[in-house]
């Protein structure tokens, strides 16, 4: 019957435990965001208008991820 029942702190504690490794799963691809927003930046705007990518919309991402 005890078992049934889990225990708060160990709960929270695999809870505070996933998300911090979902945030460092998310940071470590960070650095990935940035260099592949970096390489598109580099394109020409008409080379990136054929992959259907706006210069403002890579510029933003670049910016959201440094």
């Amino acid at each position: 019957m005890l078992d049934s029942n889990p225990n708060p702190k160990q709960t929270v504690s695999n809870s505070a435990l996933l998300l911090f490794d979902q945030a460092m799963r998310m940071r470590a691809i960070q650095a990935d965001i940035v260099r592949a927003g970096q390489e598109l930046n580099r394109l020409s705007d008409f080379e990136l208008s054929e992959l259907g990518i706006n210069r403002c919309d890579v510029e933003a991402v670049i910016a959201q991820y440094i």
